[in-house]
């Protein structure tokens, strides 16, 4: 099979066309989600609930935190009854840090987990669809490119878009948390705080679309390295 000359994928110039790229994206967030589901429902439900869990307990902990400053400041004042209180929500604040730590730990093994089983679906679909297909199809380069980037992303870009979809729910939950409780203290620090996380987003959706435009440019080239690699290596005897 000929290597293709690799040319790089045109980047959306306007502003019409960065949404209509954003809208195709989209329109994979169903059939992600249901391949995910697919692969084991249970671990997908677990992933729910642990993100959920943990996008409420930042605002839980700096809330306890705000008892144990009013707590201190009352103690200073003379007030036994705060100073009695002033353990108890110590306490409270490490358990709390404790469960988020522990959180942090059971996500990061159901996602590795979720991961392997959804890699192994992913790929018994791609050998599935490949039976389907004639001679023909693999003398095709960019039919093969676009197996080849299936199969490299099998494991992770799946699981990548429905984690992401996770995290902007937990993050939307935690800074909306957040800032019920800050709009208490000053309701100009809320806009601060919106505001300084809009930049952080457009730089993550920028760098996210340039990996994947870079990926897909540099298939053909990785498809030609693998080949050239299966023909030093193998056994030129059988």
């Amino acid at each position: 099979m000929k290597p293709t000359s690799a040319t790089t994928p045109a980047v959306p110039a306007t502003l019409a066309a960065r949404l209509a790229s954003l809208r195709g994206v989209f329109r994979e967030v169903p059939g992600t989600l249901r391949l995910v589901w697919a692969a084991d429902p249970g671990a997908a439900v677990q992933l729910l609930a642990l993100t959920a869990l943990l996008a409420l307990l930042p605002a839980g902990v700096a809330w306890v935190g705000k008892l144990i400053v009013d707590a201190v400041v009352a103690a200073a004042g003379g007030d036994l009854a705060a100073r009695a209180r002033v353990p108890w929500w110590v306490g409270l604040e490490l358990g709390l840090m404790a469960l988020q730590l522990g959180l942090l730990r059971l996500s990061g093994l159901r996602r590795e987990l979720l991961r392997a089983t959804l890699g192994n679906l992913v790929n018994q679909r791609i050998l599935e669809k490949a039976l389907q297909l004639e001679l023909a199809h693999f003398e095709d380069s960019e039919v093969y490119d676009k197996m080849q980037n299936a199969r490299r992303e099998a494991t992770s870009r799946p699981l990548s878009l429905a984690l992401q979809l996770m995290a902007i729910g937990q993050n939307g939950v935690t800074l909306a948390a957040l800032s019920g409780l800050l709009w208490r203290v000053s309701p100009i620090s809320v806009l601060v705080v919106v505001a300084a996380s809009i930049p952080a987003f457009l730089a993550e959706a920028r760098l996210a679309g340039e990996s994947f435009r870079l990926y897909s440019w540099r298939a053909p080239e990785g498809r030609k390295l693998n080949y050239q690699g299966w023909i030093l290596t193998r056994d030129l005897n059988v």
